[in-house]
């Protein structure tokens, strides 16, 4: 059962799709610190202003085209990272998956991220690859469901949640490294 949030979300699309400017504009103040953040997270703050300006004209023109108004916030994520994904592509930016050897004598007794430094937490997250980066940053700022995730990455829900597994590794092995030195 939808909550009043999500309800008043959905009103909000249906509103867009039917003209409403005003609709629009609450839709955009929902949202448009959401997705600041997880594209200054993905990419250099520099180049995120124009690429926000990009992510929200394609919203406002593929709304009328969005099927199911509560899939919006999934849908919405999805043009952001697409468009994150389109730089990295325009750059070269390698896109590597994390290995399993770079896991290898993870500690895991007990969790640092359960006692985290946000500022220091934010900046090790500079370290992962993008893909670990964005389902984690979904996850857990988003709140998104794994299934949300997988439509997002457009990957199966297998690699979303191999993504975060080895995201947390990492994260957690770099705490320990940084914690020993």
């Amino acid at each position: 059962m939808p909550t009043p949030e999500q309800i008043y979300e959905q009103t909000l699309v249906v509103r867009c799709q039917l003209g409403d400017e005003g609709a629009f504009r609450e839709l955009f103040d929902l949202y448009a610190a959401r997705l600041q953040l997880f594209v200054r997270k993905m990419i250099s703050s520099d180049q995120s202003e124009d690429l926000l300006q990009d992510i929200w004209i394609a919203i406002f023109k593929g709304l009328p085209r969005l099927n199911e108004a509560s899939k919006f916030r999934p849908w919405a994520f999805r043009i952001a990272r697409d468009r994150v994904f389109r730089e990295f592509r325009k750059k070269r930016v390698e896109v590597e998956p994390i290995e399993d050897d770079r896991l290898a004598h993870t500690a895991s007794e007990e969790n640092p991220l359960d006692r985290v430094d946000l500022e220091e937490l934010q900046d090790r997250l500079q370290t992962l690859s993008p893909p670990h980066r964005e389902v984690l940053m979904l996850y857990y700022l988003e709140e998104l469901s794994y299934e949300e995730i997988a439509r997002v990455t457009s990957t199966s829900l297998g690699t979303v949640r191999s993504r975060i597994h080895y995201a947390k590794n990492i994260l957690r092995k770099n705490w320990y490294e940084k914690r020993s030195i």
